[in-house]
This record gives C-alpha cells, sequence and structure tokens, in this order.
C-alpha cells in the first residue's frame, strides 16, 4: 500500500506539484501485484470549490482534480481519497501553509461540531460555511489513511470525506486491539502499600490468538480486576485521564464473543456519566455541578449530589449567585423500548432549588450490521427531540427545532454487564457510564 500527503497550497508551482502525483499513481498501478491499494490526502467538496474560484488558490484545485481522477480510475475501489476540511496539530500557527496548533484545534472542533452549528453550515454558500466546518487532527487523519491501507476499514472507503466518516475509519481498532491484547498477557498485578493493585508490564510475549482462547475463569478476573480499579478512580481529582482511557480499553478488549448490548436487555435503564474527560462540555458540565457531586451510582435524590453549605461557601462568587437561580444536579443516560430510545437527561433546580426541572435530549438507536465485528455493538443514533420538563412531570414541552437537527451518528457500545457500560460516540474516546441505584 501507498499512502500519499503531498503537495503545495499557495505557491506559483501549485497545479505542477500537486498533479505531479499522477505520475506516482501511474506508476504504482503498474505494479498492481506488489502495490495493493493506494490511499492520497484531499479536502472536502466545498474546500475545492471554494479553491477553484479563488485565483491564487485555483492550481492546488485543478493539480488536486488531475490527481484524484488518476487514482478513481486505475485504483478504483483499491484507491482512497480521504477528505477533512482543515486539519490541526502540532503547536505552531502559519499561514502559508496554514497551520492550527492541538491546543486551537481541538478546542474548536468540539464547538463547531454542535448540531446548530453544523445544520447552519448546511444552509450557508461555501464562503461562509467553511469556517464552520469542524478541524480534524492529523492523527486522526494518519490513522484512517493507515487502516484503510491495512484493509481494516469496512464499507465504502473510495472516499472519505468530512469528520465523521474519518474518525469512523480513524478509530478502528484493531491493530490497536492485537497491541493491546498482548500488553494484557504480558501485564502483572503489582499489590501497593494501601492495598490497591496496580499494572506493570512483563517480559514475556504472547499473541493474539492466546487472548482468545483465554478461559472465562481468567477473563472474568481481569474484567473484574480493571472494574475495580475504574470505580475507584472515580471521583478522585488527581486521576490520570490517560490511566482510565487505558482501563477501559482493555475492558474493550477483554468483553466476551457472546457480550451483545444489541441484543441485551441490561442496556435498558438509567446510566449515570463518569466524568473524566477533559473536553469542553465536560469541563462546562463539572464546573456547574454541585462540588461533591459523585456520578456512581447515585439516584435523582441521592444526598450527595446537593451541595452542602460548606461546599457552597468555597464557590467562587460568580458560581455561588448563579446557584441562587439555577442549579445542575446531575447528567444522565436512560435506555428504554427494547434498546432502541435513549434520553440525556440533565437534571437541574431553579429558584433557590425550589422548582425541578429537567432538559431532555431525546435520540432513537437502530443496531447497524455492517460486519461481524460489530454486529450488535454499533448502532446509528438519530437526534429526535429537546424536551423541557418542570417539577415531577413525565412530559413536557417539546422545543421547536429544525429538521436538518434531526442528523445520524454512530454510537458504539464496547462494553455492557450489570453495573457499567463504555460507549463511543462517532468512534471517539470511550466512556464509562454506570448503573444508577435506584
Amino acid at each position: 500500500a501507498i499512502i500519499a500527503a503531498m503537495g503545495t497550497i499557495g505557491t506559483k508551482d501549485d497545479e505542477k506539484v500537486n498533479a505531479a502525483l499522477t505520475k506516482a499513481i501511474k506508476a504504482a498501478s503498474a505494479h498492481d501485484d506488489i502495490v495493493k491499494s493506494f490511499v492520497m490526502i484531499g479536502n472536502t467538496k466545498r474546500v475545492r470549490r471554494l479553491a477553484r474560484k479563488v485565483s491564487f488558490l485555483k492550481g492546488y484545485a485543478e493539480g488536486k482534480d488531475e490527481a484524484e481522477a488518476t487514482l478513481q480510475e486505475l485504483f478504483g475501489e483499491s484507491g482512497c481519497i480521504i477528505k477533512p476540511s482543515f486539519i490541526y496539530g502540532g503547536e505552531e500557527i502559519g499561514i502559508n501553509p496554514p497551520r492550527v496548533p492541538t491546543s486551537l484545534g481541538g478546542l474548536a472542533s468540539e464547538v463547531l461540531g454542535l448540531y446548530p452549528l453544523q445544520a447552519l453550515a448546511d444552509e450557508l454558500p461555501d464562503a461562509l460555511a467553511l469556517p464552520l466546518a469542524p478541524p480534524i487532527s492529523v492523527e486522526v487523519v494518519a490513522s484512517a489513511a493507515i487502516n484503510v491501507a491495512l484493509g481494516i476499514v469496512q464499507g465504502y472507503t473510495e472516499e472519505l470525506e468530512g469528520k465523521e466518516a474519518i474518525v469512523m475509519a480513524g478509530t478502528v481498532r484493531k491493530w490497536k486491539e492485537k497491541s493491546r491484547y498482548e500488553d494484557l498477557l504480558r501485564e502483572e498485578y503489582l499489590e501497593t502499600e494501601d492495598g490497591s493493585t496496580e499494572y506493570i508490564s512483563g517480559k514475556d510475549s504472547c499473541s493474539m490468538d492466546a487472548i482468545m482462547e483465554m478461559g472465562d475463569e481468567r477473563r472474568w478476573n481481569m474484567i473484574n480486576d480493571l472494574k475495580d480499579e475504574l470505580l475507584r478512580r472515580n471521583g478522585n481529582e488527581n486521576v490520570n485521564d490517560d490511566k482510565d482511557l487505558d482501563i477501559m480499553e482493555e475492558l474493550e478488549c477483554l468483553r466476551p464473543k457472546s457480550m451483545i448490548p444489541a441484543d441485551d436487555p441490561k442496556l435498558n435503564g438509567r446510566w449515570n456519566f463518569v466524568l473524566s474527560k477533559d473536553d469542553l462540555g465536560t469541563q462546562l458540565i463539572k464546573e456547574l455541578l454541585p462540588p461533591d457531586y459523585h456520578s456512581i451510582g447515585n439516584g435523582s435524590n441521592d444526598e450527595k449530589s446537593i451541595p452542602s453549605a460548606a461546599s457552597s461557601q468555597s464557590q467562587p462568587p460568580w458560581k455561588f449567585l448563579l446557584s441562587t437561580a439555577y442549579q445542575l444536579q446531575g447528567l444522565y443516560m436512560r435506555i428504554h423500548d427494547e434498546q432502541t430510545k435513549v434520553e440525556i437527561v440533565l437534571s437541574s433546580k431553579l429558584f433557590f432549588g425550589q422548582v425541578p426541572f429537567e432538559i431532555v435530549f431525546s435520540t432513537s438507536l437502530l443496531a447497524t450490521n455492517y460486519d461481524e465485528d460489530t454486529a450488535g455493538l454499533l448502532f446509528l443514533e438519530k437526534f429526535e427531540d429537546v424536551e423541557i420538563r418542570f417539577g415531577t412531570e413525565s412530559s413536557g414541552w417539546k422545543l421547536p427545532i429544525p429538521s436538518n437537527w434531526q442528523r445520524f451518528r454512530h454510537l458504539e457500545i464496547t462494553y455492557l454487564d450489570d453495573e457499567i457500560v463504555i460507549a463511543r460516540g462517532s468512534g471517539g474516546d470511550p466512556h464509562v457510564l454506570i448503573r444508577a441505584v435506584s
């Protein structure tokens, strides 16, 4: 396989340089016994249309067009054009070539990926819509290219356009899981002074087949140890998010094939989010939640979810003033109707905590059957509506929303048991949820 990311932009030789890839594609196609696939980096249709209309970008667009047409003609289904809007990464800001650092790009990707902004962008002309296109990290684009080249991305791969398609391809984890499987078999338990367990790598290396043939008793012992570690870490402000990620990925790898969430009624019920991520939305929710809020197993009336007088005194002035009018009490997910309906609930109180108030985001779930590996794990999630509920009423007022907000995204349930769920939205990082205690 060949992955090509060559090109220039904003120079007098853009057309010549970008079209030069055509020669490489032709040469590779002459050796189809060796080169089985060819992946190149392009850009979205909107970026290309706009570039053709701008004089100093016209050569760039025409050179890319020529190379892409040649790839499609000579490689067909064995060729792939990855089409991001903008790519961010690194630490520097640049104009020519354009460079957006990770610190800014990650924030922009989160904000611009929100439903309302994407719905607005759909209605705007290219020049106004492009600034609203969520950028994609260079690591994800690179991972997508590698996964396609390795042949482990299922479905249509001749073009991967936009954030969701690229992220889904970039987070296919077969090659990562093989490494994780081997790491799990090398790991040994190290008991610390306080009696807890940490994980250290051993010296022996085993194959992926060994863990697939692991006995049920050993598998479930490892699963339970990992779960205990994950639960102990929740609520600890000094936890390492990377360690949480490692534990969740290990649980995903240990999931027995008999665990099929789409067919399992255990998926129904109320699940509380464990807020361990550093993304913008999570940080905002953490700021608004009571200081002593804990998500593990808390029901809506749990005393731990209500701020104490002591914790209120330690709040910054702006937060204390806000709490007199609005108090965020919790965040949870409710799944029902035989694993087909999801409600994300922001539970709050108004007017000095006297009026219960909920904002409910509803989605529908449809289990997919794209391939054997994801059957029963991967769902299409469609955003349906937003509802406001006051008091103890089970229904409220549905807000009018534009039809183009009702978009689909992928939701992957990668681990499920009686106590926890691990879910990945649109191929992103895993999130752990804990079943609420009734």
